[in-house]
């Protein structure tokens, strides 16, 4: 095909053209650009020529290094003469994908949580290798990065504005050194389960509370940590 007869498709595009045929891998929309520019014989430069762009920016295009923005894809599919739509379709790179405010939650992995009674939490540390799954009452589903976790039905009158009624409490049992203001699970010298939220200076285990009877419980260090509170759950 000569080049006139390049410029004269670029020139009246048919936006019911075929999809260029396929060559490796064409899911993503750099691969889609890659495709479709060898369809019609054109190499980076001269394709970056008729789009105003330079070389490295359609090659950074092609590998996924990021991805043309909608302008500019409306521009590409002219110039290719592709279908805009079969064009933008494509797959976003790694990269563009990691931009989006979403992307470090997406990637986390979903576990299902070990629902258990909230007396038996203190199990977790009795007995360092127990498995919250031998007593588990039921499961729900969680996104986190931590993959050792349990969780509870919360009834603690002194805890009820962190925690209101039905509320689930997911407890991270691999995070046994809380921040200032992480709320945590300890076991008493009674050996019961109490959660409460830890600050540190003066050191202290503090109730959150609508009832302002509650007591503050002052330490001189926290012992005996269960876990540290990673999300809750309201039910209604």
């Amino acid at each position: 095909m000569d080049r006139m007869k390049i410029m004269a498709r670029y020139a009246y595009p048919n936006q019911n053209a075929p999809e260029p045929a396929a060559e490796g891998d064409v899911g993503s929309i750099g691969a889609r650009i890659k495709s479709a520019r060898k369809t019609i014989g054109l190499n980076q430069a001269d394709l970056a020529l008729r789009l105003g762009v330079s070389q490295p920016t359609v090659a950074n295009w092609e590998t996924g290094v990021h991805d043309p923005r909608q302008l500019m894809l409306a521009k590409l599919a002219e110039a290719l003469h592709v279908n805009l739509g079969w064009l933008a379709s494509g797959e976003r790179s790694m990269a563009e994908r990691d931009k989006h405010p979403a992307a470090a939650y997406l990637r986390r992995a979903i576990h299902h949580v070990p629902v258990i009674p909230y007396s038996q939490t203190v199990q977790m540390l009795d007995h360092e290798a127990f498995d919250p799954h031998e007593i588990a009452t039921d499961y729900i589903p969680v996104t986190s990065g931590s993959e050792r976790m349990f969780g509870f039905f919360s009834a603690d009158a002194a805890m009820n504005l962190a925690f209101p009624s039905n509320t689930l409490v997911v407890i991270d049992y691999n995070h046994r050194v809380p921040a200032d203001s992480d709320i945590v699970l300890i076991r008493r010298e009674d050996g019961t389960p109490l959660l409460r939220r830890w600050r540190k200076e003066p050191s202290r285990l503090e109730p959150y509370s609508s009832d302002p009877n509650h007591e503050t419980l002052y330490v001189d260090k926290l012992t005996d940590i269960i876990g540290t509170v990673t999300v809750s759950i309201r039910f209604h």
